[in-house]
């Protein structure tokens, strides 16, 4: 199995960096900087390859009033800034496509580069968004913690000093070997469009994949899966349709990439469905919340014999309480179940190792089951 190795702390990101003595927010500047060297990626390719400077640049400036006329229209529905990867990407592609096809110009020469202007600003956006917490990932034994400078600038104040795994680095890494990649194949003779469909295939899958990892509550799922994940099957699918009418160059590891995604999907709908739903972002999210709650009674220094419970939107109700023996402090949770979801042991032991990232604890933990459908979960650990 395929393990990335992390350190047991790593650095706290900054939401601000200091540039020339002035501070500058963290992702506004890599994502400036991401454009800036994407443009001249894509201009360098263009004299290598002999293509026209000013079409590349005339793309960039396009790529950029497509992204901030979708930034500003998304601020105005969402009333806040919202910034969806992949709805940038097929807007840009499609304005690209159409302008280049109006001028007469090779289409698939020139998006060949453009899509690589566009993931190194991917590439350096995850950066920026490390930084700053966003897209983040779910709460891991290790990871990186955002503080609550961060929580002031709109992050999760459930996840305040909770490890996350660091989802936004490894994404940005990937991409950068996908534009090594891409623009090496530049050079190899291959028909045009080929980069494009090694970009939608490469990068999709390894989108579609690390969305399982992803732990920002704030995106829209259906049956299981993220709109990220929904978008790549589409993306997919419909660039295979292009490659088979004959539009863009058809690859077999394209077909089978597809049919790959589609299957997996399919599993992800029909199979679990209950453990996906208890764990997906959303409902850890309340999970998360109803401890917060949980611990400010706790605090009130409420008798023991008055139980305060918390029920999540899909029927889990939990409570805590605390006991001190001679030795270690024993802190105590009972789970069930209102709903027709089904709680088992295996489910109850990820709940457990979920309730102690949350809550970091740092002790061992015992999962039990009382009677049908409630459990304990015990955490014994020494007491402060």
């Amino acid at each position: 199995m395929l393990k990335i190795l992390l350190p047991d702390k790593m650095p706290s990101p900054k939401v601000k960096i200091r540039f020339f003595n002035k501070k500058i927010h963290s992702f506004h500047f890599f994502g400036v900087l991401g454009y800036i060297l994407g443009s001249l990626l894509g201009i360098y390719l263009c004299y290598l390859l002999k293509l026209q400077i000013n079409i590349i640049l005339s793309m960039s400036l396009m790529g950029a009033a497509t992204f901030f006329a979708l930034a500003f229209l998304a601020k105005i529905i969402a009333g806040k800034e919202t910034i969806v990867y992949y709805h940038h990407e097929i807007a840009i592609l499609i304005i690209c496509a159409i302008v280049l096809t109006l001028f007469h110009m090779p289409v698939l020469n020139y998006l060949d580069i453009t899509i690589l202007g566009i993931a190194t600003f991917l590439a350096f956006g995850r950066i920026g968004c490390f930084l700053v917490g966003c897209c983040y990932g779910k709460p891991a034994r290790k990871g990186v913690e955002y503080g609550h400078t961060h929580v002031e600038d709109g992050f999760p104040f459930y996840l305040e000093n909770v490890p996350l795994f660091p989802i936004q680095l490894v994404e940005s890494a990937f991409v950068f070997m996908v534009i090594i990649s891409g623009s090496l194949m530049l050079f190899q003779h291959l028909p045009a469009g080929s980069v494009l469909i090694f970009y939608t295939a490469v990068y999709g899958a390894f989108r579609y994949i690390i969305e399982f990892f992803r732990g920002d509550a704030d995106r829209p799922y259906y049956r299981g899966l993220s709109e990220a994940q929904w978008t790549t099957i589409f993306l997919m699918s419909v660039s295979l349709a292009f490659s088979l009418m004959g539009f863009i160059p058809f690859y077999y590891w394209h077909l089978i990439t597809t049919i790959c995604l589609i299957a997996i999907s399919l599993f992800v709908i029909i199979k679990n469905k209950e453990k996906k739903s208890i764990f997906d972002p959303h409902h850890v999210m309340q999970i998360a919340s109803g401890l917060i709650l949980l611990n400010d009674y706790l605090n009130k220094n409420v008798p023991q014999n008055i139980i305060k419970t918390y029920q999540t939107n899909l029927g889990l109700v939990f409570s805590k309480g605390q006991f001190e023996t001679t030795e270690s402090l024993i802190t105590h949770y009972t789970v069930s179940s209102k709903t027709k979801i089904r709680l088992n042991l295996k489910i109850v032991q990820k709940l457990a190792s979920l309730v102690k990232k949350l809550q970091k604890h740092t002790g061992s933990y015992q999962v039990a089951e009382k009677q049908n459908g409630i459990f304990h979960i015990l955490f014994s650990e020494n007491p402060s």
